[in-house]
């Protein structure tokens, strides 16, 4: 038996709730049924659809006239059309997802008119990161109006059988998206009619993702016909009668618009919910009822909440960073160094105390896009009221290219009343462009090893912290306080984490991580080992990826956590869309698992493998990971073999071709191992697709060097033909991308080549003064060490010249 719609209504909770809109919701607003297309196609044409799916036909109609002119006359019938009635207020709430088979732009539009962000995924082009912090994300199954091949896009109208078979892995895509969207979460169909096939075969899909997802599946349809109704009501779809127009009716009066966060709210980043969601505040995360000394015993950093306890010792670089950003015109701290080493707790005593000065602080959370608008509107707000305020942004490498926007933004605005604390790791930091602003209004701080008066206040803290004290090992304890002392600054060599396993432990740490392991239940380890091998290789991983990997139900990953409790931990990503981040208490102890239960290279490539296959790329934090796994110091690089590596880039490539990492990486790999006419096909794909852009510029250059080096039986007048179409290309590129230090390093390789064959230092002495123009202008401290390493390689060439002189003599 059908329900109300007012019983639908009150049933559903929109932030838990997934919309797809089949043709019925467009309707309304002017848009064509399937049947208008066809009649205005029979009409435009001289075509007789009869006996013919629409996609049949369409495929007619395409290969009789053109792609060109069928998609023009689609187009008359839909572009330029306005939302209205109830499609006007979809924007009104915040709905976990929307999916449409519509290819018009209505939704879109209704968005706009709200002064609201609508991403929209049209094509497996759109599984990229971008900017922006969407109000609400938008699946087009069938394409959108704008966008065809017609138009030298990578995105289809589809309309064809043709068309849905090459678009059938991006709707895939789409389904597991939205299986994913589904757990926790109601599903509710807005359709026009089940005797249209394919709202029918929609339906079903649908129906088959729910059950899956033991989610309740609600079916809004125009046509009112009972009896079919009950056939579907028996499958555990509930339907209701009616249109768009009275379900947001109906919905108006059980779901009060969406209200605005307060103007008095506590907080600044309050009134901007993107900020809310995506930012600690650390005033209200510094409560020392909330410490928990067993966390970080078991690996985990300390939280601010620990610092204000007494449970960690002063880090000197935090009174650095603090004394740094309390100077006239400055606006960054760059915190550099490896996993362990106690960056976060330092940084957050550094914040702790700018807190205690009467600054505000909040630290970025990781798995969010930083949208720099929002932070120029805290910026703004902050001058106005004369404050300052300090943005911690951990990972910061992940951010890089918001980052720059937000540190230009700031010195373009004059504004240094926010404040950026900024860590990261060498490897990840250094080979990546910035902003020039970022270290000529900022410092960078090294921190590696323990200090003789940080190692003097460590053991005071433990000497002095109750908490602390009773989980020192004896053997430890025994020692005198110099003997203590002695074993952490030599046989320890001051590393913070060493040290910290020295001070509570005597047995070889390893043995204990893998002596916890062996106790917990099979089922457990498995999910153990894969969440630890993930995160090693730079995944993030999440819960709906573990689900997908390791095929566990729903159901028991509660269970799981429960089990792997201090393990692993769920942490919020976005509980809105039901995405919850998974990771294990510390990288060194993953790392440990990795190397023990992934112990060999065909079980790395395998875990590669089973990550790529099951990336769903419509999530961004799985976009992320694509990223990560190209990452030359971890992820596919473990692989010595660059045929795998290349294979696995390939998969990457098919499952989010706009990502443009993987298409770098894959050139790149070809250049290194000679496959020159395979790296120029690569980039001419790549141009063809994206344009150029700086890492493919260099490439370009890095492809002639090799060429003039390496290919075999071509003459001596080839060979510096080459270097200079390379010199030429490098000139561009320094005009084009004069912050991208990679490519200036790749204009000195042509110079140091073009030296070797000619004897003319003219190339390399410019490569060289370009360099030396970017280490003012960007005040990088790694153009320096670039600067003096090739001054050693042309040193060493010039005297390998002369030794050949005076042999020849």
């Amino acid at each position: 038996m059908s329900i109300p719609i007012a019983q639908l209504v009150s049933d559903i909770i929109p932030r838990h709730t997934v919309l797809l809109f089949g043709a019925g919701s467009s309707i309304p607003s002017g848009a064509p049924s399937v049947q208008k297309v066809i009649q205005h196609y029979e009409a435009t044409f001289g075509m007789k659809a009869d006996g013919f799916t629409f996609a049949e036909f369409c495929s007619l109609v395409e290969q009789k006239k053109t792609r060109a002119r069928m998609i023009e006359e689609l187009r008359k019938l839909i572009v330029g059309l306005h939302p209205q009635g109830g499609l006007r207020n979809l924007p009104l709430y915040d709905w976990r997802s929307i999916f449409s088979t519509n290819y018009d732009d209505l939704i879109e539009r209704a968005y706009k008119a709200h002064g609201k962000t609508c991403r929209v995924y049209s094509s497996n082009f759109d599984f990229t990161l971008r900017d922006e912090d969407p109000d609400a994300l938008l699946f087009k199954l069938h394409g959108t109006i704008e966008k065809d091949i017609i138009d030298g896009n990578n995105s289809r109208i589809i309309l064809t059988e043709a068309d849905n078979e090459l678009t059938e892995e991006y709707r895939q895509s789409l389904y597991d998206r939205m299986k994913g969207d589904l757990a926790g979460a109601n599903l509710v169909v807005i359709g026009q009619s089940l005797r249209d096939r394919d709202m029918k075969d929609l339906v079903d899909r649908a129906a088959k993702l729910a059950r899956e997802s033991q989610t309740k599946i609600y079916l809004l349809l125009y046509e009112k016909n009972e009896d079919l109704a009950s056939l579907y009501e028996r499958r555990g779809i509930t339907i209701a009668f009616g249109g768009i127009d009275e379900f947001f009716s109906e919905l108006a009066k059980v779901n009060v618009k969406q209200a605005k966060r307060p103007s008095t709210a506590d907080d600044i980043t309050d009134r901007l919910p993107g900020l809310a969601a995506a930012t600690i505040d650390v005033k209200r995360n510094a409560d020392p009822a909330q410490a928990d000394m067993s966390r970080m015993f078991a690996g985990w950093p300390a939280s601010f909440s620990d610092i204000v306890a007494g449970l960690t010792f002063p880090r000197n670089v935090a009174a650095e960073i603090v004394a740094h950003l309390n100077a006239e015109n400055t606006l960054s701290a760059i915190v550099v160094g490896a996993a362990g080493v106690g960056k976060s707790t330092a940084i957050r005593q550094a914040m702790l105390q700018m807190e205690k000065d009467g600054a505000r602080c909040w630290q970025h959370r990781n798995d969010f896009v930083l949208v720099s608008d929002q932070w120029m509107e805290i910026a703004a707000e902050l001058r106005e009221r004369g404050d300052v305020g300090v943005l911690f942004i951990d990972d910061v490498h992940s951010h890089l290219h918001q980052l720059n926007d937000l540190v230009d933004r700031l010195v373009a605005a004059d504004n240094a009343h926010l404040k950026l604390i900024l860590a990261t790791t060498r490897n990840h930091w250094y080979p990546r462009v910035k902003t020039p602003n970022i270290y000529k209004y900022g410092k960078e701080f090294g921190l590696s090893k323990l200090s003789d008066n940080e190692i003097e206040r460590l053991l005071v803290l433990v000497d002095q912290q109750p908490q602390i004290r009773v989980l020192v090992e004896r053997t430890f304890s025994g020692f005198s306080k110099t003997e203590r002392r002695r074993r952490l600054a030599v046989r320890c060599e001051a590393d913070m984490f060493v040290c910290l396993k020295n001070i509570f432990a005597i047995e070889a740490f390893d043995d204990i991580i893998l002596r916890e392991y062996a106790e917990l239940q099979e089922g457990d380890r498995e999910v153990y080992r894969y969440v630890a091998a993930m995160e090693n290789a730079g995944v993030r991983v999440h819960r709906q990826l573990v689900i997908r990997l390791l095929g566990i139900s729903s159901q028991y990953v509660q269970q799981v956590l429960l089990n792997l409790r201090d393990i692993i931990s769920e942490y919020d990503i976005d509980q809105a869309k039901g995405i919850y981040g998974w990771h294990c208490r510390h990288p060194v102890i993953a790392e440990i698992i990795t190397r023990f239960k992934f112990n060999d290279l065909d079980s790395i490539t395998a875990l590669f493998d089973r990550v790529i296959d099951n990336i769903s790329p419509t999530y961004d934090v799985e976009i992320r990971t694509i990223r990560e796994l190209c990452n030359l110091e971890s992820g596919i690089a473990r692989i010595p073999d660059r045929e795998e590596q290349n294979r696995l880039l390939r998969k990457m490539i098919s499952i989010a071709p706009g990502e443009r990492v993987p298409r770098h990486r894959l050139i790149r790999n070809f250049i290194e191992d000679g496959a020159y006419e395979k790296a120029d096909t690569e980039i001419r794909l790549f141009k063809n697709d994206f344009g150029s852009d700086g890492p493919v510029h260099r490439y370009r250059i890095k492809l002639l060097v090799a060429r003039s080096k390496n290919t075999p039986k071509i003459l001596e007048e080839d060979r510096i033909a080459l270097l200079q179409r390379a010199r030429a290309l490098a000139e561009v590129g320094v005009e084009r991308y004069p912050n991208n230090k990679n490519l200036l390093t790749s204009y000195a390789d042509v110079g140091i080549e073009l030296y070797r064959r000619t004897g003319n230092f003219a190339c390399y002495d410019e490569a060289i003064r370009q360099l030396r123009i970017a280490e003012d202008r960007l005040a990088d401290p790694e153009i320096g060490r670039i600067i003096t390493g090739y001054e050693r390689r042309i040193a060493s060439h010039t005297y390998e010249s002369r030794d050949e002189v005076d042999d020849q003599d």
